[in-house]
């Protein structure tokens, strides 16, 4: 089966919410295995899975939300709601949804123009900024803090943390509140590159255990000024988008600090 090529785009390029591309497959929900059918918790039983040759919708995954839209037929009415995306093991990407009509449904090499929700990727954006935000305003207060090291992310709203290895104080809170809400207003760029593994790791970019050097670049999120992630998900051209940073909680248990955190207004 073809892969499906993702585009991950800026928030406010909104030439790349709207994408036409083809059908790959269209297949009833019940027609996965039981493993795949996993990966989409909460599908209903008339619900269809879509896979594309390429797509622009965010899949879940990296701590972030999928995004949610609409895949509409360039030469009919049939249209297909977006509720959910997911990447699986072997790499494709399906769109979980239902069609407006259940009797009209997509084939394989048809053209359709996808349509993501804009305010819900923006939503989403400013929340996984954020985490890299409160992430980075911890490594320049390791002299307050104390070195850690991040190890987790999760950038869902009402569930969003990052956690690190080591113990962060609960006094400190206020130090990271306040330097995470001065890189936000510093309005600093926030640009997608692709840096080979020798450029990230000179660079200060934690890569995962056991990261070799290969011929590939590795995606990289760089706050300019700030420091960068190796990081798939989507994000704001500028930090002042995000709004503002509420730093909720600190909780320590077995060697590893949580900070839970809210994006406000």
């Amino acid at each position: 089966m073809a892969m499906t090529r993702s585009i991950p785009v800026y928030q406010k390029d909104a030439a790349m919410h709207k994408l036409v591309t083809k059908i790959i497959s269209c297949l009833p929900i019940g027609s996965l295995s039981e493993t795949d059918q996993s990966f989409f918790k909460g599908a209903a039983s008339s619900d269809h899975v879509v896979s594309t040759e390429e797509t622009i919708f965010h899949p879940q995954g990296g701590g972030q939300p999928s995004d949610i839209g609409e895949m509409k037929h360039q030469d009919g009415d049939t249209s297909f709601s977006v509720k959910h995306a997911r990447k699986l093991p072997d790499n494709q990407i399906y769109h979980l949804g239902s069609f407006s009509n259940p009797q009209q449904l997509f084939n394989g090499g048809e053209l359709v123009a996808q349509n993501i929700n804009s305010a819900t990727r923006n939503y989403h954006s400013r929340y996984h900024t954020a985490g890299h935000i409160l992430g980075l305003a911890v490594k320049q207060l390791e002299d307050i803090v104390g070195v850690v090291s991040e190890v987790k992310a999760n950038h869902a709203p009402g569930t969003a943390f990052v956690e690190f290895r080591g113990l962060i104080a609960g006094e400190h809170k206020a130090a990271i509140q306040e330097k995470a809400s001065s890189l936000i207003q510093s309005n600093l760029e926030v640009k997608v590159d692709w840096w080979d593994v020798e450029t990230a790791r000179s660079r200060g970019v934690a890569l995962p255990e056991g990261t070799v050097e290969t011929e590939e670049n590795i995606r990289v999120v760089d706050v300019v000024g700030a420091g960068a992630y190796a990081c798939g998900g989507t994000h704001l051209p500028e930090t002042r988008d995000i709004g503002g940073i509420f730093v909720r909680k600190i909780s320590r248990q077995k060697g590893i600090t949580k900070i839970s955190y809210e994006i406000t207004d």
